[in-house]
């Protein structure tokens, strides 16, 4: 017997060519509206980035199948009746700023166009429904700004779907949508994945509290006070998310801060994320605390944290060339054990996982920072003599952890 397609795979594959065709120009209309927000919110303090996605023909087909949407509407027609083909995307540091931006939108869509939906002065093409009462409260208890939209482009319109995320929102959606949306045989556990996704929840808001505090009442202080309260936000964020991630891995509860700290304390000041554009030296004109919290947070969101191998070995591509002997001394003696002792071995896993190049590129970075921080040009020849002794004799485990950074940097 021939096989044959049930009528809804049919349904779905015509669909799915209706969105290839009109790909491009919701593409346009979602550049559209994004370019729009983004020159008219510019002076808005508190927004960190306008983004847009086009749903892939995927994405579609999940949705048409889990929401029965083939009973509901004809494969023509399905797409232009989906809000949220397209999906623009307005981030902002914290959850408070997630309300004002929402009413700075009121503000600029202020005129009624009926059924709820309004425009701004003289772009009727650009409309937001905001008759609707927001925050939404999602399945999952939560609250969040999502406001359908449409533009109209060449006598057609286009569907959107806006939404308002702080940072720890936007950073918490992410991993929710891969953790529980993407990945189905969390149903069969879904007691225990619920009531961890809300503790690790409750966390992140608690995070947002330290990142409001920094920005709000920090900045006054003194540059001392300043750092002190981003390694704390940094620090609870860090060690909260790893620490369960190598006791899943592992098995075993392990008390990884320590480590977090040494993580924390290169993050600030040395990381990616604390240079500036331009690349400026490590340690030299690094980014003011909170603009580099902002950029890691941001970073943070799309760390793929099913790919983070704790307790694999690292293996590098090809031998390192390090600039002069002491980076050589620090590279060799961490590369040489760093599979043998676990703690070093889940330190480089993490470091590698949060920074933003390859892992040679990052451990070579890393051995800069090191040679740095101990303050090994400094050196007298003596001190250098003892500085080779100390790190060849080292614990590896324990030589990547601030307090041994400090007491190397103490050798004359």
């Amino acid at each position: 017997m021939k096989d044959e397609k049930l009528d809804v795979f049919s349904y779905i594959d015509a669909a799915c060519g209706v969105l290839d065709k009109k790909r491009e120009s919701y593409t346009k209309s979602a550049a559209k509206i994004s370019a729009y927000l983004e020159k008219t919110l510019e002076d808005f303090d508190a927004l960190v980035g306008v983004t847009y996605r086009i749903k892939t023909s995927a994405s579609l087909r999940e949705k048409i199948i889990r929401n029965n949407l083939y009973k509901q509407y004809s494969a023509l027609d399905v797409v232009g009746e989906c809000s949220d083909i397209a999906g623009i995307r307005l981030e902002c540091r914290f959850l408070e700023d997630e309300k004002a931006l929402y009413e700075k939108l009121k503000e600029l869509f202020c005129n009624d166009a009926g059924g709820g939906y309004f425009y701004p002065e003289g772009r009727k093409h650009l409309r937001l429904k905001l008759g609707a009462p927001q925050p939404e409260r999602q399945k999952n208890g939560l609250e969040i700004y999502r406001i359908d939209g449409f533009v109209v482009l060449g006598g057609e319109k286009y569907n959107y779907e806006l939404q308002i995320k702080s940072l720890v929102n936007s950073f918490w959606s992410e991993i929710e949508h891969k953790i529980i949306y993407k990945n189905k045989r969390f149903m069969l556990i879904d007691d225990f994945v619920n009531e961890l996704m809300s503790s690790l929840n409750d966390s992140l808001k608690n995070i947002d509290r330290q990142l409001n505090m920094l920005f709000h009442r920090c900045l006054d202080s003194s540059q001392k006070g300043q750092l002190a309260a981003a390694e704390n936000m940094l620090l609870g964020l860090i060690n909260e998310l790893f620490s369960r991630l190598v006791e899943e891995r592992v098995g075993i509860s392990v008390n990884i801060k320590p480590y977090s700290q040494a993580l924390v304390k290169y993050l600030l000041g040395y990381s990616t994320f604390a240079r500036r554009s331009d690349g400026s030296p490590l340690g030299d004109d690094a980014l003011p605390f909170n603009e580099t919290l902002v950029r890691f947070m941001r970073w943070l969101k799309d760390v793929d944290f099913d790919g983070i191998g704790v307790g694999q070995a690292i293996n590098f591509d090809h031998p390192f060339v390090y600039e002069n002997e002491m980076q050589e001394i620090i590279g060799k003696k961490l590369t040489a054990e760093m599979n043998d002792d676990f703690f070093c071995n889940t330190f480089f896993h993490i470091l590698f996982s949060l920074e933003v190049g390859n892992d040679m590129q990052d451990f070579s970075t890393y051995v800069r920072y090191y040679e740095h921080r101990i303050g090994a040009h400094n050196k007298s020849d003596a001190g250098k003599v003892r500085l080779k002794f100390e790190i060849e004799k080292a614990d590896v485990g324990k030589m990547v952890l601030e307090k041994e950074i400090l007491r190397l940097a103490a050798i004359k």
